[in-house]
């Protein structure tokens, strides 16, 4: 595969990011913006300190990939991965010439915001950047992070968090109630397999959430989840209530069970995960926690991953009424999910959350980027709302996938490590931040918000659907539908035949060549999920030499009217090989489908419409050189 790379300036050192030219910081270079004068502080792991990376400070300094007057470390982390030293490397190629700051965030919460304010008040930052999110950081009000960021930015620092890389992997909803002993008799009706009676008696909820939107009985009581050995499959769930201010007064639990429906106890070795079932009025958090490997062993389109069964309870008759979790990092939304997934500090009024795009597929931002918005229902000091505020979150979106020297892997075949999440973006976007100031006068010259709005007055917008999480085809009596963000699960494709169709299919075509995407060549990935009596032997399976067209062939008269399955298949764009594929990237996908009467019917996929501004990228891709440009322009209309 041959792939244009871009040329380094001298600036940028041995390596230059792509987030340059992606981000046109090029064009603003040229007419004089390289932020000089600007401070930019950083706030990740560590800076210098990974034993096993390839390059270290002192190399970076060396090979122009860092500043020659070096960085002002605050603090540091022993042992860590040096993902902020990589930060600076994007902000250094994109504004050589500002003064550079870190300040380790993994020492705790209370210690990250402690060195937010020290980047300000003893760095004297003028931009502020992080990459990090703790798992307790409230969903549903500002923590000390928050408002640490609140702070800063109204002393006149501008911020800039990651969005996060959580995707669609997130379940918010009013808690629908219904009492343990009507759940039991769903169970009992056979509409459900959990065995609620396997819950300890000193655990068992009095009331368990209905998933699904009229909260009848005969809706689920359960959402499916499925886990990755490839991901770390941590869920933070959360509720309405104030942390730590004495004012939790309702005790939520979340239940694992497994595809059998058998209670996972969190205790027992059989078990491979973990979860907490805190009495919360106790601790005065109101979150529980969720850790959820996949049972070793289990093969599903050549990955290891199993399906959990999760049950959201009340175990007492507190008043919380709006609940949430974020896998954080997962893959393979359920049916539910599809929340918004950014949480913590990213959603501060005072900063911006960045949203990720993979600097060489610019029509798409990354599937594990994190939409919003955020809904706050809660002051600092836990009192509530009377309107609760609906913070639109990402803000901007910015490059990841870029080179460094030393982080991340070589995914472009350059010879170079690819830093890709929303860890890149961000430093990418803070950068470009920089060398606003600087066309806007210099620090003090533009307040936060001024140039957070000028970045989104002059992105490029990138269309999207506020709503990704599926597509759908019609092809004469058969119907097509995508659901979820990982293709290789078993239920992220389905195909169900209408009733009363007298015909059986023979076979369907699945033509790519609109969407930009291919079919893994690779057999083993293509696996048989839910069906009503097609196995995965009914199915012979081709993919074509260009890998962009896929046959399915069945076997006589089995899928016929009625009949419906479900099916994963790795499926990715060839210039990335992720297979996390929201469904509208599917928009255009031809599918042909051919009866055992000879009838061929023909259809593409649909999605919902496109917005220029939308939850997944915001006002879109930050533009320097347009963003440099309006902030000259008002600042010789100020001087003027």
């Amino acid at each position: 595969m041959l792939q244009a790379v871009q040329v380094p300036h001298k600036s940028a050192g041995s390596v230059q990011s792509q987030a340059v030219a992606l981000e046109k910081a090029n064009v603003a270079q040229a007419a004089g913006y390289d932020g000089t004068g600007v401070k930019i502080g950083a706030l990740s792991d560590s800076y210098d300190t990974c034993a096993a990376c390839t390059t270290h400070a002192a190399s970076d300094i060396g090979s122009g990939d860092l500043p020659a007057a070096g960085v002002t470390v605050l603090s540091d982390l022993p042992r860590g991965s040096d993902e902020g030293r990589a930060m600076l490397q994007l902000i250094h190629d994109i504004a050589p010439a500002s003064q550079l700051g870190f300040a380790t965030a993994f020492k705790g919460e209370l210690d990250f915001a402690n060195n937010i304010l020290l980047l300000r008040s003893k760095f004297h930052a003028d931009v502020i950047v992080d990459d990090v999110v703790y798992l307790d950081e409230p969903m549903f009000s500002d923590g000390i992070l928050a408002q640490a960021v609140d702070l800063v930015s109204k002393d006149g620092a501008a911020y800039f968090s990651s969005a996060g890389n959580n995707g669609l992997e997130a379940y918010e909803a009013i808690y629908a109630p219904i009492p343990l002993a009507r759940a039991q008799a769903v169970v009992a009706s056979g509409k459900s397999n959990v065995k609620l009676d396997q819950i300890p008696l000193n655990l068992r909820p009095k009331t368990i959430h209905v998933f699904g939107a009229s909260g009848r009985d005969d809706d689920n009581l359960t959402i499916t989840q499925r886990f990755s050995s490839a991901t770390d499959n941590v869920i933070s769930f959360q509720w309405d209530e104030p942390f730590y201010q004495g004012k939790v007064k309702t005790d939520f639990n979340i239940y694992v069970f497994d595809a059998k429906g058998n209670w996972m106890d969190p205790a027992s070795p059989a078990f491979p995960g973990f979860y907490t079932t805190d009495d919360n009025t106790k601790t005065d958090a109101p979150v529980e926690f969720v850790e959820l490997p996949p049972f070793p062993g289990e093969i599903h389109g050549g990955a290891n991953v199993s399906d959990y069964q999760i049950v959201i309870g009340k175990v007492n008759d507190g008043p919380a009424r709006h609940i949430k979790y974020v896998n954080v990092n997962g893959l393979g939304v359920s049916q539910f999910e599809g929340a918004p997934s950014i949480f913590g500090h990213a959603t501060a009024r005072g900063g911006q959350a960045v949203a990720a795009m993979y600097y060489a597929i610019p029509s798409f931002p990354e599937d594990f980027s994190s939409p919003g918005p955020a809904t706050i229902y809660l002051d600092v000091n836990g009192n509530r709302l009377e309107e609760p505020q609906i913070r639109f979150v990402p803000q901007i979106t910015a490059a990841d996938g870029v080179d460094t020297t030393f982080f991340g892997f070589d995914s472009d075949g350059n010879g170079r490590p690819n830093f890709f999440g929303t860890s890149a973006a961000a430093p990418d976007a803070a950068a470009v931040g920089a060398l606003v100031i600087q066309a806007a006068g210099g620090p003090g010259s533009i307040r936060p918000q001024s140039l957070y709005r000028t970045l989104q007055a002059t992105a490029t917008p990138v269309p999207l659907p506020n709503d990704r999480s599926h597509s759908d085809a019609q092809i004469g009596p058969l119907r097509f539908f995508a659901r979820g963000d990982w293709t290789r699960w078993k239920n992220y494709f389905g195909f169900a035949l209408d009733e009363d169709s007298r015909q059986s299919v023979t076979s369907i075509v699945l033509d790519l060549a609109n969407t930009g995407l291919i079919w893994s060549s690779n057999r083993n990935r293509f696996n048989v999920g839910d069906t009503n009596g097609i196995v995965d032997a009914d199915i012979t399976r081709t993919v074509s030499a260009d890998q962009k067209i896929m046959t399915l062939s069945f076997a006589p008269s089995v899928f016929h009217g009625g009949r419906f399955f479900r099916f994963g298949m790795s499926v990715f764009n060839p210039i990335q090989g992720s297979t996390e594929e929201d469904p509208d990237r599917f928009r255009g996908m031809k599918i042909t489908a051919k009866l055992d009467s000879g009838s061929i019917y023909a259809s593409s996929v649909v999605a919902d419409p496109k917005v220029p501004v939308n939850r997944f990228t915001g006002a879109g891709l930050v533009d320097a050189a347009a963003a440099t440009s309006k902030a000259r322009d008002r600042n010789l209309n100020d001087e003027d």
